[in-house]
C-alpha cells in the first residue's frame, strides 16, 4: 500500500487534481458579484481537469510504463460511453455517472470554456439568477444553465464530482498498474 501511496504522490495528474481541488476551494470563496473572479477560476478548474487525462497519457505513463494497458482499456471503456449516449441526452435520462463527467464535464466543458468562451454555468444563468429572481448571485446556488443537460446542480457541486470522480479513477489505475507490474516484475518507483 505503501508503494501505491507513494506513486500517486509522483504523479503528474495527481498535482494537478491538487491544484484543481485548491482552485475550487478558492472558487468558493468568490466575493459576492465577482463574476469575474468566479469565472477566471471556473475556468482554471476546467482546463485543470481536463489536463489530468493529458498529465496521465504524457507524463504518468511514460514514467510508469505499466500504467499504459489500464488506461488504454479505461479510455475504451469512456469512449465507448460516447456511443451509447446522444449528445443531447437528458440529464434524467442518462444513468452514467462516468458519462456525464467524463463527456460532459470534463471534455465537453472545457472546450466550450477554451474554444467558444462560453461556459454552462455562464450562458444566460446570469441573467436567469438576477431577472428571475430564482436566487441572488451570491455563493448560495450558481446552477448549470441547461438543467435538461444538467440537473439544478450548483456548478461548483459538479465540479468537485469530476475532482472525486478523477481521484478514483486514478487509485483504481494504480491498482491495476500495480497488479500487472507485479505479474511482470516491472514494477518501477
Amino acid at each position: 500500500m505503501s508503494d501505491e501511496m507513494d506513486m500517486l504522490k509522483q504523479l503528474k495528474s495527481t498535482q494537478i487534481l491538487n491544484d484543481c481541488q485548491r482552485s475550487l476551494d478558492l472558487l468558493e470563496k468568490v466575493p459576492d458579484g465577482d463574476k469575474q473572479l468566479f469565472r477566471i477560476y471556473w475556468t482554471f478548474c476546467l482546463v485543470a481537469l481536463r489536463s489530468v487525462e493529458d498529465a496521465l497519457v504524457k507524463c504518468d505513463a511514460k514514467m510508469h510504463p505499466t500504467l499504459k494497458a489500464p488506461l488504454k482499456k479505461r479510455y475504451g471503456q469512456l469512449m465507448a460511453l460516447k456511443e451509447k449516449y446522444p449528445e443531447n441526452v437528458k440529464y434524467e435520462e442518462c444513468d452514467s455517472e462516468d458519462y456525464l463527467i467524463y463527456h460532459r464535464l470534463i471534455r465537453g466543458e472545457r472546450n466550450s470554456a477554451v474554444h467558444e468562451a462560453a461556459q454552462a454555468y455562464v450562458d444566460g444563468m446570469w441573467s436567469m439568477v438576477e431577472d428571475k429572481g430564482l436566487v441572488n448571485w451570491g455563493n448560495t446556488y450558481l446552477p448549470m444553465w441547461d438543467s435538461d443537460r444538467w440537473g439544478f446542480d450548483d456548478c461548483r457541486d459538479w465540479m468537485q464530482r469530476g475532482i472525486n470522480w478523477w481521484r478514483k479513477e486514478i487509485k483504481c489505475l494504480s491498482r491495476s498498474r500495480s497488479r500487472n507490474a507485479s505479474k511482470k516484475g516491472a514494477f518501477k518507483k
